[in-house]
């Protein structure tokens, strides 16, 4: 899975890397604000994918497989109808998320370019995805590696093509996304239909609303969780706009890099939820707790050394993105202080892994809207009239402590007595 993501990673920071080179600085910070509309359709859905993760999960511990097909079609009918319903709010809402995150004139127009070319690949996104969950909650990550592999291998080279060569701006970035996307949709398809034989899935309507519908009440508040994430991304970006589009270009580029550094822990948190909802299946719930244990242990190690990395070439990584000297002053001070508190972050993220795999997946939804609604943003607000951009900075830390003392009170019960979250009837899925 990490290999895969971080794939996928290198072609999102390549794709920044392109458009601040070739379209500019206006370029990178269009593409930076049009980044939260589309986490917010994306990771919804992911979000949601991950209670079909969970359930196949489960199935497959209990020795129950022959029961996923209805839960397989009923993924499949929900990625459709998501994908259309995101194009239809793409393009009648674009315009309203972007005037209340304060974007407007050359910004704003790239932006809308940028989504509106964007969401005509939705069915192959969304249907990547869909895939992805499948092939997690049997365990068969090497399949869904191949296919992010060579997505994202596919739109570096198409993005680079269409922008530096053919000179389409922000654009062609997206047409690079929307190509790679479909032609890997289509080839994991084909894939996944000889390996496990989806194509010749059946199922009867009640039965297929009723596995759909359980798989999406595990995953709803996962889903909720993104949802508030976008939406509070949103209104950061209305803070940090009067700063300037340097400003704005610069948070693009913390971003992307932030979400590469914890790429490996939501990866390791995915692993996680997949082995203990599996043991959680089979009623062995010392091993679930075991799982924990030990990937919190590898959590550790690992961000210590990649966030020492990361603060030593931290100069070198702003002057890839852009040569905007003050864009590359505000990536340096946002990697100096914060990075040295990541750990927070990633010890949180595998705890929720945990959570969500043993199906207390409200936890980590409580978690985001603490740490992230109730704590980060009204910090940086109040932070950002005393200390300026520095206070909007503080306020990632603040809210990554509160986050994860809120989850280590949560998950306290459940380590202590690992009986409490194996179901009375082991054997339901």
């Amino acid at each position: 899975m990490s290999v895969a993501n971080y794939v996928q990673q290198s072609y999102l920071l390549a794709d920044s890397i392109i458009v601040g080179h070739y379209v500019g600085v206006d370029g990178l910070a269009a593409v930076g604000a049009a980044q939260p509309i589309f986490y917010l359709v994306n990771a919804v859905f992911l979000g949601l994918v991950s209670g079909f993760a969970i359930r196949f999960a489960r199935m497959t511990g209990s020795g129950r497989a022959e029961r996923q097909q209805e839960a397989v079609i009923g993924l499949a009918a929900f990625a459709v109808v998501w994908a259309a319903l995101c194009i239809t709010l793409v393009f009648s809402a674009t315009g309203v998320f972007l005037h209340v995150m304060g974007i407007h004139g050359a910004v704003a127009l790239g932006s809308t370019t940028y989504l509106h070319t964007l969401s005509l690949g939705f069915v192959g996104v969304f249907g990547i995805g869909a895939l992805g969950g499948f092939l997690r909650g049997l365990g068969d990550s090497r399949t869904v590696m191949y296919m992010m592999v060579f997505s994202s291998l596919l739109n570096i080279a198409l993005a680079w093509s269409f922008v530096a060569l053919l000179g389409l701006g922000v654009r062609g970035a997206a047409l690079g996304t929307v190509t790679a996307s479909s032609v890997a949709f289509v080839a994991g398809l084909v894939l996944v239909a000889r390996r496990h034989g989806i194509h010749r899935y059946r199922s009867t309507l009640p039965e297929l609303a009723r596995q759909a519908g359980s798989s999406l009440r595990l995953g709803f508040p996962v889903g909720i969780q993104h949802i508030m994430l976008s939406l509070g991304t949103m209104v950061l970006t209305s803070l940090i706009a009067p700063f300037g589009t340097a400003a704005i270009a610069a948070f693009s580029i913390a971003s992307r890099l932030e979400t590469l550094a914890g790429r490996f822990y939501l990866d390791l948190s995915g692993a996680v939820t997949v082995f203990v909802a599996q043991y959680t299946g089979a009623g062995e719930a010392e091993r679930a707790r075991r799982t924990l244990l030990d990937a919190l242990r590898l959590c550790w190690w690992v961000t210590l050394a990649e966030c020492a990395a990361v603060i030593l070439v931290r100069h070198d990584i702003a002057a890839a993105f852009t040569t905007d000297q003050s864009a590359h002053a505000i990536v340096g001070t946002y990697i100096l202080m914060t990075y040295p508190f990541f750990l927070l972050y990633s010890a949180m993220a595998v705890v929720h892994g945990f959570l969500n795999g043993i199906g207390r997946t409200v936890f980590p939804l409580v978690c985001t809207m603490l740490s992230f609604l109730v704590v980060r943003i009204p910090t940086a607000s109040v932070l950002k009239g005393q200390l300026g951009l520095d206070g909007i900075i503080w306020a990632v830390p603040i809210g990554w402590f509160v986050g994860l003392a809120y989850t280590a009170f949560a998950v306290r019960r459940y380590i202590q007595d690992a009986r409490r979250f194996i179901p009375l009837q082991t054997n339901s899925v």
